[in-house]
């Protein structure tokens, strides 16, 4: 038998063996969801809040009382930005509402007297039966539908305690965390060990804040573009971009495209332009800048190796997927860096020293 033929059926059960492994570690996280997504939620919070949490112990706060007051100080701010935003949206609801009917009653008038020249009575054939019709038609959908909410609101109610504690436990005693992991290997791998930890948390805390700050640039381009062109929900559709920012790639323009939409019902295909143009700006500024300058020199992945991960993580695990996919991968890149002695960002440890090399 060739040597070529037998490293390739060694490499490919290797493969297959690593492979179905992830997939089992995959089908756990997302059985497990309720634990496991609070807990990669509060590991990225705290590599956000990490850094408040410092401000507040150089200030000779302990930290116990340091890290309920950064958890508490987010929820203000979280909250703050939530009662403004329904407050917005309740405020500005009517006027869309009004302009999707003007919307329809235009798109009936075209169709009646434009080109096409439909029938009245067939134009309005095309309305929807009533609210009540429906319902009526589909009460068992309806009554299964509100208990899978409520079940679903109390798994949510859970989940977002979950990751309150969590956070709060993970920024006051994540170091002890840490030592305890570290003390499960044996003696001589520790150091490496270690510096493995620092690198990839380094790259989180990189990723996550680097990731922030984008986000909010999307958020405030987005909102000051629709507050002048005169767009209604210019706070919701501000908070959507944000949020879709922590979605590399797609996230903002998924939800940016929606705030086109939005004002090219309620506004005018003149103000839609506008948001259209800021839109991509905003998004060149992102590739050329932000993502080369602010998160790049954190995270060491190529493009396509991000889009790749975003799809493989969506596929995989849905939105959360998306979102914990990269840092995850980013993480990983970084551990096997640290291991192979590339050297890594300023600040962090490249590879162990002559001593500690010996050790390991």
């Amino acid at each position: 038998m060739p040597q070529t033929l037998k490293d390739a059926a060694g490499w490919s059960w290797r493969l297959l063996v690593i492979g179905f492994l992830l997939m089992q570690l995959g089908t756990l996280y997302q059985r497990l969801e309720l634990a496991t997504i609070p807990l990669s939620v509060a590991i990225l919070l705290t590599a956000l809040l990490r850094p408040v949490q410092v401000r507040f112990e150089r200030l000779r706060v302990p930290r116990s009382f340091a890290a309920v007051l950064t958890v508490l100080l987010a929820l203000v701010v979280l909250g703050s930005v939530t009662a403004f935003v329904i407050n917005r949206a309740s405020a500005e609801y009517d006027q869309l509402v009004a302009s999707v009917d003007q919307l329809v009653g235009d798109t009936k008038d075209w169709l009646v007297n434009g080109p096409l020249n439909l029938r009245q009575s067939t134009v309005d054939g095309l309305n929807v039966g009533s609210l009540q019709d429906l319902l009526r038609g589909n009460q068992g959908e309806v009554v299964s539908g509100v208990v899978d909410a409520g079940k679903k609101a109390f798994e949510t109610l859970t989940a977002v305690v979950l990751t309150l504690f969590l956070t709060i436990f993970l920024l006051y005693d994540g170091p002890q965390v840490w030592r305890w992991l570290t003390a499960l290997f044996p003696d001589r791998h520790r150091v490496l060990v270690d510096q493995v930890g620092d690198r990839m948390w380094h790259t989180v805390s990189g990723y996550v804040t680097g990731t922030f700050l984008v986000a909010t640039f999307h958020g405030v381009v987005l909102g000051v573009t629709l507050y002048f062109v005169g767009a209604p929900l210019v706070a919701p559709l501000a908070v959507l971009v944000f949020i879709g920012a922590f979605v590399p790639l797609i996230g903002a323009i998924v939800f940016g495209g929606l705030a086109v939409l939005v004002t090219l019902v309620a506004d005018s295909p003149t103000a839609a332009v506008v948001v259209l143009v800021m839109l991509t700006i905003s998004n060149q500024v992102e590739s050329h800048v932000l993502q080369p300058f602010v998160v790049g020199k954190h995270v060491s992945l190529h493009p396509m190796g991000i889009a790749l991960t975003l799809a493989v993580g969506a596929v995989l695990g849905g939105l959360p997927g998306a979102i914990f996919a990269v840092p995850l991968v980013a993480a990983v890149n970084a551990a096997v860096a640290t291991i192979r002695g590339v050297p890594g960002p300023p600040g962090v440890p490249a590879e162990p020293s002559e001593d500690e090399a010996a050790r390991a």
